[in-house]
């Protein structure tokens, strides 16, 4: 089955054209004024929630585990400084700022790229990619996924009830030498420590994160890691896709699920091009705005065609 993982869930819908996945997405942002959503687009409905580090372990062969999580970050972390990176302005930035850097170049971390923007998800959502279940049809257009993980969990502020789970990077380094390493990982380790995932939100985020509005969720590695949300220590009720799609698709009414976790919106490989259109026309969401750096040039840039 297309997306089993995520179907199983019952958190899904299947929009029947490009106009109902747009309004889906705006039922989506307006279910409450106490909800928020971080958005991600799959170009393939069969790939999870999974942080690049825990897919590079995988392919290592390893049992995936908080304490090998945590040994192999600190050991890239302990690496990158001693190659000189994590210096901005003269000053070490945090843990939390490095990691996103290394995730921008590619290296493997716990964090996982979600932006505040759907139209930005969506982009990602519609490119095309072979459908992975027939080698025979490498041309083929997989279905998409487009994902709105809600999180009630989100607190800038720690209160008396809750903790704080939104770290903005690069904290003021601490006044003695001795305290250095340590300030460097505190926000990363108090937000390992927490239940529920957390936010990183950079202080100083290159041009692509600007254009793609975008920022990291992370956790500790769940206890029971099953797709789709591998990687974020999230409890999933069961889901109905009836309640979904009324949700989604008609007036509110008594009776309707309160918890929404999350939605996960499949996009047909016959509406991805439609919407791409879409995108461009009307939210200027193109490769050029979104990747306005030399590797966005490199990946997607016309160029290719002159040689």
């Amino acid at each position: 089955m297309i997306g089993e993982h995520w179907k199983r869930t019952g958190w899904y819908f299947e929009p029947g054209s490009a106009s109902e996945v747009m309004t889906v997405i705006a039922r989506v942002g307006t279910h409450g004024s106490n909800h928020r959503f971080a958005w991600r687009g799959l170009a393939n409905c069969n790939y999870s929630l999974t942080s690049s580090l825990h897919r590079q372990l995988v392919t290592e062969g390893a049992d995936v585990t908080e304490k090998l999580l945590t040994e192999r970050e600190e050991s890239i972390l302990d690496e990158a400084r001693r190659w000189g990176l994590g210096v901005e302005g003269g000053q070490l930035v945090d843990d939390l700022q490095l990691l996103a850097d290394l995730q921008h170049f590619g290296v493997p971390t716990r964090l996982i790229d979600v932006t505040s923007n759907p139209m930005t998800a969506l982009w990602f959502a519609t490119e095309k990619v072979a459908h992975t279940s027939d080698s025979t049809q490498s041309n083929y257009s997989a279905t998409g996924l487009l994902v709105a993980l809600n999180m009630p969990w989100y607190n800038e502020v720690e209160t008396e009830s809750s903790p704080q789970t939104v770290f903005k990077t690069v904290g003021r380094p601490p006044a003695t030498v001795g305290e250095l390493a340590e300030g460097l990982a505190t926000k990363r380790r108090a937000g390992i420590e927490l239940e529920t995932p957390f936010v990183v939100s950079s202080s100083m985020p290159n041009p692509r994160l600007r254009a793609q509005e975008g920022y990291f969720i992370a956790s500790s590695h769940p206890e029971n890691s099953t797709p789709p949300l591998v990687s974020l220590n999230i409890e999933v009720p069961p889901g109905d896709p009836e309640e979904v799609r009324t949700l989604l698709t008609e007036d509110k009414r008594r009776g309707l699920p309160r918890s929404l976790p999350f939605v996960a919106i499949f996009i047909g490989s016959r509406v991805k091009e439609q919407l791409r259109n879409y995108l461009r026309m009307t939210y200027s969401r193109t490769a050029k705005t979104l990747f306005p750096d030399y590797q966005g040039f490199r990946d997607f840039g016309k160029w290719r065609s002159q040689i």
